[in-house]
């Protein structure tokens, strides 16, 4: 980090745990903690015993109060044909309010995820501070779709919405779009993109394409996720170590199709085993007991793993497995991905979103066209087919981790920023 005095930092995100947004928000801001960083992050959802997360709903009434006012904009998309498929948060409603004692010290605030119910745009300027907007996902500057898919709405004024089944322009993304552009007018706000992906859509867009945008990848705790012996982490988790383990797993695996577990089955039907190999799925970030139905779908054995909170377990997993796939849609850039690498653990992945920002073909992965569930199987076999072969993908996988996605080059990337954003005599973007 060059010479300059440290800012003092507050984040505001949703929750310092809950989703893999907010996971993240939580390791940047302990990452800025331990670079020496006056770093505190707010949230109406604290869940972690750290004295640096400051709790905003603090009384039993408060919370309730939050909880109704999520419930009531997670009702109003359904008002439209498809606004009940969850990639549309309006912000009719809003509970989020900084108090003027938490705004007292922090030179710089960093927005994360605050969609839906938590803050209003029309009240980011009571912050009175230089801003950050961390990007997530799409939502900050579209009319409310966290992604939109094909529908390039957001670059003009959104409106007709395809997340919502709209057919009417003047909709509530075209409403909620608006108020972004009022809310955003008088901001002094920079943008932080974590993949080369999001932030060009960024650029393109109506409400962002002005501001200043930074690319900083997104990190990973290095000493956390990292290669452990391979039996041991099966041994652990009970995982059979005499067969070859494809990994899927994201947060809502099983019900987000954007994260393609509808396409799985086709991938593994399609899939030529190497000679000898016996291949079994295992899932995580699901259920442990989903419906006899769905393990009739897939052609092999299918171990369900459930959800883990502890990031050690999850390293663990991503060290049994011998290949991750992650048949992904649309994305920015998955810490699944990032994690598995830094594990060690070669991916196959379609090249959506962000993902080619992690995955160099057939060095550390494989990247097949989205959609394409022959090409994701041929990935997976050529993965699994060579033991050489595989023993370099891995050890490429942990160099790519190594050099591009080290939470503490993350970190001080963002200590740079906010300190020059504070400086006085900040140059203009």
């Amino acid at each position: 980090m060059s010479e300059r005095t440290s800012p003092k930092i507050l984040h505001v995100s949703q929750s310092d745990r809950m989703g893999g947004a907010n996971r993240a928000t939580y390791r940047l801001h302990r990452a800025l903690c331990e670079a020496g960083s006056d770093s505190k992050l707010w949230t109406p959802y604290k869940s972690q015993d750290d004295p640096t997360v400051i709790p905003a709903l603090r009384s039993p009434m408060a919370k309730l109060g939050a909880q109704i006012v999520d419930f009531a904009n997670s009702r109003i998309p359904r008002f439209y044909p498809d606004g009940n498929r969850g990639n549309f948060s309006p912000v009719r409603l809003a509970y989020g309010r900084l108090s003027p004692a938490v705004l007292a010290e922090p030179d710089i605030v960093v927005l994360h995820w605050v969609a839906g119910g938590f803050l209003k745009p029309s009240r980011l300027v009571s912050l009175g501070r230089p801003l950050i907007w961390q990007l997530w996902d799409l939502w900050p500057f579209t009319g409310g779709c966290h992604y939109p898919g094909e529908c390039a709405n957001y670059e003009h004024a959104c409106g007709p919405c395809p997340a919502l089944g709209s057919r009417s322009a003047f909709d509530l993304a075209r409403a909620d779009f608006a108020s972004r552009r009022r809310g955003y007018r008088d901001l002094d706000l920079t943008i932080v993109a974590p993949s080369r992906w999001i932030a060009d859509k960024a650029r393109r867009s109506a409400l962002f394409g002005h501001r200043r945008i930074e690319h900083i990848a997104s990190g990973v705790d290095l000493g956390v996720f990292r290669p452990y012996d391979k039996m041991l982490a099966r041994d652990i988790l009970g995982l059979p170590k005499d067969k070859k383990i494809v990994l899927f797993g994201a947060f809502s695996a099983l019900s987000d199709r954007r994260k393609g577990y509808q396409l799985i089955p086709a991938v593994l039907e399609k899939l030529a085993q190497p000679p000898g190999a016996e291949i079994v799925l295992a899932v995580f970030g699901g259920s442990r007991h989903p419906p006899a139905s769905e393990d009739a779908k897939w052609g092999l054995p299918a171990l369900h793993l459930g959800r883990f909170e502890d990031d050690v377990a999850i390293a663990l997993i991503y060290a049994a497995a011998d290949v991750l796939i992650a048949p992904y849609l649309e994305d920015n850039l998955p810490f699944v991905i990032l994690e598995a690498l830094a594990c060690g653990t070669p991916v196959v992945a379609f090249a959506a979103g962000g993902i080619p920002d992690a995955i160099d073909h057939q060095k550390n992965g494989y990247l097949a066209p989205v959609g394409a569930a022959g090409e994701l199987a041929r990935g997976i076999a050529w993965v699994l087919a060579d033991p050489q072969r595989h023993k370099a993908l891995c050890a490429a996988a942990r160099a790519t981790a190594e050099a591009r996605f080290d939470i503490r080059e993350c970190a001080c990337r963002y200590l740079d920023l906010c300190a020059e954003l504070t400086a006085t005599g900040r140059p203009a973007s």
